[in-house]
């Protein structure tokens, strides 16, 4: 990535469903991986299982792309937390989950204007 350049959000778009996921979870705060894998599982049911090694790999891919950044665990943070990688939201990621879920609404609504006269079966 040229990061003399500044990167619109749309550029990204579509983004695939488990990095929307993971830049959700990131929007209420940094976290390491576990957290991250429970909040996706917890919140979407289609999600069986993550496995921390997809994870992981998404996450690299993320912050090369400059969405998430390597961040210090929280001031406070238990001994076993401050050794684990710790994944912060940048503002180009937050500007990427903001266009995504306004891409994703107007698909729902245009979706629901088409199917409207359908009816269901």
């Amino acid at each position: 990535m040229d990061g003399s350049r500044s990167r619109s959000p749309e550029e990204f778009l579509p983004l695939h469903p488990f990095e929307l996921r993971v830049l959700l979870v990131l929007a209420r705060g940094p976290a390491h991986g576990y957290p991250i894998i429970r909040a996706i599982e917890e919140k979407d049911g289609s999600w069986k299982r993550v496995l921390p090694a997809n994870l992981y790999r998404r996450l690299r891919d993320m912050r090369e792309r400059g969405l998430v950044a390597e961040v210090e665990p929280p001031e406070g943070a238990p001994r076993d937390e401050r050794n684990r990688r710790t994944f912060a939201l940048t503002g180009l990621g937050r500007a990427v989950a903001l266009a995504e879920t306004a891409r994703l609404e107007a698909l729902v609504l245009d979706a629901r204007g088409a199917l409207s006269g359908l009816g269901g079966s």
